[in-house]
């Protein structure tokens, strides 16, 4: 039976005051401790040396240790510099007396406390490394899946090969048995009633070929998207000529029983942005790992665009690329992120676990996943219109991108930045951004219009 791998500060802590490892003592207390560090071909090396590293790699392992004892050393290494934790005296040369002393981390000083009440705080994990590599467990709710746990370590070049393979050993990959029962749809966000059945074939006038545009306006009747932010909308358009504009922008983008928009994609990879596509089809996007796919096109079953993510090969860090290509080998058939009716919908079709939220900086710190088990709601076209009557109010503008963080949690539980993903996508409802950007830059007060609120009140009735 499995249990849940220990925190290491306060599990480190215990271990010390335990007495029970030879040469394991604080040399200052609660702040400075030694760790016997002897290499394994000296003469004089024997198993008690290895004793505080294979008590580790038992406990975040979940039973017996296996393989060989450098291994449990340099992961028991990396896990320390993963906490913060600093060498002050490297006396591994030593004759009579190898060891090394390390220096509690100042921000954890707390959990080396027991009355302290926060115990495991993450560190700036990333200073001065180029990758995270992932340190041993599966989640256990993510049993059926790739996923890659939120613990990482750092491992010294001369071991990322070793806990790469680790890593990539222990990714569960099974058959589905996926529980949507934890996951709550934000307020306001809930299925509506007599909706048109989501992830069904493009609707009558739903445009899935590219557009041509004539001015202002597509051929389907879509307003001309602009591929960076409009900047001085307000300059040109007061007070009712920008309601007019506006007005008329939203009756083009609500056409019935759906809403009109593409879609601008752009994938990164650790926050570096590898890929950006713009996707005409308003029916949506199959997100895909296919190198062979030089371009977007249609897929004629489903009706959706097919993009596909670039390859990491160009990657000059070889372990993040490696871990980057297993979670695109596992992505399958995609991720779809469509329009159906006025509902914008998403759906995993593969075995590498999504999440998604409404912003990049979101720091409520719990994950949302994207279902397998039926496409799912994440956005509705009403809630967008009701954070339109709430801007013109004074509250904040509506939001007009999905965030998606593929093979990791997002938000992440320990408020990780999502640019610390190894692949986070961004995909923009691009005639939504036209019509925040047409609010945000003439301003709350040139909307202040009641013909302009009731139009809205009764789209928000009609959707």
């Amino acid at each position: 039976m499995s249990h849940s791998k220990p925190l290491l500060i306060p599990w480190l802590q215990t271990q010390i005051n335990s007495g029970k490892y030879p040469g394991v003592h604080w040399t200052k207390q609660q702040t400075e401790f030694c760790i016997p560090w002897k290499h394994a071909l000296r003469q004089d090396s024997s198993d008690i040396d290895i004793l505080i590293f294979k008590a580790w790699a038992e406990a975040s392992g979940n039973g017996p240790a296996q393989g060989d004892p450098s291994v449990w050393k340099r992961n028991f290494r990396s896990a320390l510099r993963a906490k913060g934790f600093k060498l002050i005296a490297d006396n591994k040369n030593d004759a009579a007396n190898p060891h090394k002393v390390f220096r509690w981390p100042e921000e954890a000083a707390s959990a080396a406390n027991p009355s302290a009440g926060s115990q495991d705080r993450e560190p700036d994990l990333f200073e001065g490394y180029v990758l995270p590599i992932q340190e041993s467990e599966i989640v256990p709710y993510f049993d059926d899946c790739l996923f890659l746990p939120q613990e990482t370590v750092f491992s010294e070049s001369t071991g990322n090969q070793d806990i790469l393979q680790k890593c990539l050993k222990e990714l569960n990959i099974g058959p589905e048995t996926e529980d949507t029962s934890g996951f709550k749809a934000p307020p306001g966000q809930q299925q509506p009633e007599n909706q048109v059945v989501i992830g069904a074939p493009a609707l009558p006038g739903q445009q899935q070929y590219p557009v041509t545009f004539e001015g202002a306006v597509s051929e389907a009747g879509l307003p001309e998207q602009p591929a960076h932010p409009m900047v001085g909308a307000g300059e040109e358009a007061c007070g009712g000529q920008l309601v007019e504009q506006f007005l008329d922008t939203m009756n083009k983008t609500n056409d019935g029983d759906h809403f009109k928009t593409q879609f601008r994609v752009s994938v990164f990879y650790r926050g570096v942005k590898v890929s950006e596509q713009m996707v005409e089809n308003e029916a949506g996007v199959r997100l895909v790992y296919r190198p062979e796919l030089t371009r977007p096109i249609l897929d004629q079953e489903s009706g959706l665009t097919l993009v596909s993510l670039p390859s990491p090969g160009a990657m000059l860090d070889r372990t993040q690329a490696n871990l980057t290509q297993r979670i695109l080998d596992k992505l399958g058939d995609g991720l779809d992120v469509g329009v159906s009716g006025h509902v914008v919908y998403g759906q995993r079709r593969g075995e590498t676990r999504a999440f998604w939220s409404f912003s990049k900086f979101d720091q409520s710190r719990q994950p949302q996943e994207v279902s397998k088990l039926q496409p799912q709601p994440l956005y509705l076209f009403r809630d967008f219109l009701r954070g339109i009557l709430e801007f013109i109010d004074g509250k904040e503008s509506c939001p007009c991108s999905l965030f998606f963080c593929l093979g990791e949690k997002w938000p992440d539980p320990d408020n990780r930045p999502l640019e610390r993903k190894l692949i986070t996508l961004e995909v923009v409802l691009t005639s939504l951004e036209l019509l925040k950007n047409m609010a945000v830059g003439g301003g709350a007060s040139s909307l202040q219009s009641v013909e302009l609120q009731m139009s809205l009140e009764e789209m928000m009735e009609l959707c």
